[in-house]
């Protein structure tokens, strides 16, 4: 199960599918292609605790759902 993941753990799983980063602002944005299609995904900055909601939105533009990021965060725990 996915609580309390870091902006660093994110950005981690999301390199794991492909997608990479790119530049900093405000937030971190990540870009690459995942299942076919350019995603461009923004990540809250040095957050050691993302929320429930923003986490969601980081999936969804990512284009991957809660389970899919829960089994390849277990990889990185194993």
């Amino acid at each position: 199960m996915l609580k309390n993941l870091s902006s660093k753990d994110v950005a981690w799983i999301l390199d794991q599918i492909g997608i990479t980063f790119r530049r900093h602002s405000k937030e971190d944005v990540f870009a690459g292609y995942y299942d076919g299609e350019n995603r461009v995904v923004i990540v809250p900055r040095n957050k050691r605790s993302i929320p429930k909601g923003t986490l969601s939105s980081v999936w969804r533009q990512a284009g991957i759902n809660r389970e899919i990021a829960g089994k390849i965060w277990e990889k990185r725990n194993k």
